[in-house]
């Protein structure tokens, strides 16, 4: 058995799970998120980026609520940073800890989202 043929489910059942060539059974609930494709690299100056504030802010401190469009001027400040040539800190990592928080709070605490076009009218 090759090792490439491993990994890909030989039957999927209505029930939603996957039969693989070993007999072995799993759920199919999954498909849809492929975790195994984020950057550990992206992650690594991420949780860098989670240390820094946590230090200075403390923990979860952006988890009370921060706007969106006050992440979002940051999150662009660190981009136009980056685009500069400023080497000050990691513009990336915090341009993407800001975009993320904003993800965050659209499921989490929507009524951050205090984007106009963005704003939901159930909140």
């Amino acid at each position: 058995m090759n090792e490439e043929a491993l990994g890909q489910p030989v039957t999927l059942s209505q029930e939603g799970l996957a039969r693989f060539a070993t007999g072995a059974v799993r759920s199919t609930d999954a498909d849809g998120e492929r975790w195994d494709l984020i950057t550990p690299i992206g992650l690594r100056r991420l949780a860098e980026t989670c240390a820094e504030g946590a230090a200075k802010y403390g923990e979860h401190n952006w988890q009370k609520g921060i706007p969106a469009s006050v992440m979002l001027n940051h999150a662009i400040r660190h981009i136009y940073l980056y685009l500069a040539g400023d080497d000050s800190e990691d513009h990336l990592a915090h341009a993407a800890w800001n975009i993320l928080g904003v993800c965050h709070f659209e499921e989490a605490l929507p009524e951050m989202i205090d984007i106009p076009a963005r704003r939901r009218h159930d909140v």
